[in-house]
């Protein structure tokens, strides 16, 4: 009795994983779906998404991806994921005129609280990071 009730209770735990029901799986798709949710949660000012989404120690991430947002000639330099699962990705900008700030560096994490499985934890112009 109590082995179909262990197949019943992992078979619910594991169909209720936010990882396996995530619908992305292409890395550049992964990484604009991310920014959408950020960007919409900035968007609606839903500070406690934000923060489930952000890493609270990066604080210029809101002006980076307002940025990154509102310019449409931005595009994904370079988008893969992790051994680990995270996400790590380029992107580049075609109309920023000091080409220290072209590049901007983007890495998320898996993250259970977050409810989209990953939290961005690292964003940056590249000449800061030197990538």
């Amino acid at each position: 009795m109590r082995l179909p009730i262990f197949l019943l209770t992992l078979a619910v735990m594991a169909t209720a994983t936010i990882y396996w029901k995530h619908p992305v799986k292409d890395a550049n798709q992964e990484f604009e779906y991310q920014l959408k949710l950020i960007a919409d949660a900035l968007y609606i000012q839903d500070i406690d998404l934000y923060e489930k989404l952000v890493d609270a120690n990066i604080i210029v991430a809101q002006a980076i991806i307002i940025k990154y947002v509102n310019s449409k000639a931005e595009y994904i330099h370079s988008a893969s994921k992790t051994a680990d699962g995270g996400l790590i990705a380029v992107a580049e900008s075609t109309t920023a005129v000091d080409e220290r700030v072209k590049r901007i560096y983007f890495k998320w994490e898996l993250n259970a609280e977050s409810p989209s499985g990953y939290k961005l934890m690292v964003c940056s112009f590249c000449s800061l990071t030197g990538c």
